[in-house]
């Protein structure tokens, strides 16, 4: 009996093996298929418009600018909800000193007007598409946090007359440095046909395929100009990533995910995303060095966990055309708020010891609520 059923139990792990192999296989097909003839053209100047509403409930559009430089994170961002006619604004400083930000992170305001790049005080301009944009705010800026990767509370409100509240500007502009590049269509075939294979192909995901279409695309550039904080300017030369995103945008949908954007001292950048679902995990990214944009081909992750807070230390393994990096870094401040009820995001900016110096921003996120 112990012999048949380790035949049994062998017999079923190769079969498991041969159907993942099946999977990934055709999901290999149908990629480069896909990536003959693209499903949907590369982003154009058209596409840094507003989208139409197309009814669905978790809709939303974004606006995002993420900048970092030593000892400073930046992360801006307007996101439009048509289905509350309302708009999110997040305005969020990092320095080892804490985490300056709008009263619990974020603002949702009532939509008063047809224009889809303001709202509290925060204002986008397009100057040119896909090229430059400008970014205004002005308002009140609150201390959150203790800095450092502190174990104490991360989002901390005050009182407007607290000296923790600083009257805030920002005035900076985005330049661009690298064409768009589109999660999903120009992340590496490879690597996503791994995970599709290793997926479980059922109805809740061919349902969750066919419900979550949205588009969206990341660029690499430079952001420029002043923040002032309270009596204190801070010039602004840093890298930046922008994001601009619209469709079906669930804060609950996966179990756990995160973003993250590396500027090394020598001149490299990188940027990766990692989506865990019930059924299947998302991954990729890039990796820039002079213009160049490799598709990552692997990406492996360390964290040293803390409960309810971003990673105080992360390694992330990036394997691309070039080679392979192993990037250690360390949290240096955070912050971490609650969106919609349903996902729990944390924002950090991080220090990178190697392969060579340099800075980050972490964004984490997780499920506010146990799935039923």
């Amino acid at each position: 009996m112990p012999d048949r059923n380790r035949r049994d139990s062998t017999s079923a792990e190769v079969s498991d093996l041969l159907r993942r192999g099946l999977k990934s296989t055709l999901a290999r097909w149908v990629i480069t298929k896909r990536r003959g003839a693209r499903p949907t053209p590369p982003p154009s100047p058209q596409d840094e418009a507003t989208h139409a509403w197309d009814g669905r409930r978790h809709f939303a559009e974004d606006y995002t600018f993420i900048g970092v430089q030593a000892q400073l994170g930046i992360i801006v961002r307007l996101e439009w909800l048509p289905g509350r006619d309302s708009q999110r604004v997040w305005v969020t400083l990092l320095r080892p000193d804490g985490v300056w930000a709008l009263p619990a992170g974020q603002a949702v305001l009532r939509t008063t007007n047809d224009d889809r790049w303001q709202a509290g005080g925060l204002k986008l301009d397009c100057v040119r598409p896909l090229r430059r944009w400008t970014i205004r705010f002005v308002g009140s800026l609150h201390h959150q946090g203790q800095g450092e990767a502190s174990e104490g509370p991360s989002l901390r409100l005050v009182d407007d007359d607290d000296a923790s509240v600083q009257r805030g500007s920002v005035d900076l502009t985005f330049v661009s440095d690298v064409e768009p590049y589109e999660p999903g269509a120009d992340d590496d075939p490879e690597l996503m046909a791994r995970h599709l294979g290793e997926a479980s192909w059922d109805r809740r995901l061919l349902q969750a395929a066919r419900r979550a279409r949205s588009r969206g695309y990341v660029q690499l550039g430079q952001l420029h100009g002043t923040i002032a904080l309270g009596d204190v300017l801070i010039p602004v030369r840093a890298d930046s990533v922008r994001h601009h995103h619209w469709g079906v945008r669930d804060w609950g949908a996966c179990d756990d995910a995160y973003q993250c954007f590396l500027a090394m001292d020598g001149g490299r950048r990188g940027w990766v995303h990692h989506a865990r679902f019930p059924f299947v995990t998302l991954e990729g990214g890039f990796v820039e060095d002079k213009g160049r944009v490799e598709p990552i081909r692997g990406l492996g992750t360390s964290l040293e966990a803390r409960p309810q807070r971003a990673p105080t230390r992360m390694g992330l393994s990036l394997l691309h055309a070039e080679g392979a990096h192993q990037v250690e870094a360390a949290l240096v401040s955070d912050v971490s708020l609650v969106v919609d009820g349903r996902g729990r995001v944390d924002l950090g900016l991080v220090r990178v010891a190697s392969p060579e110096p340099g800075w980050g921003i972490w964004a984490g996120l997780r499920r506010a609520r146990p799935r039923r």
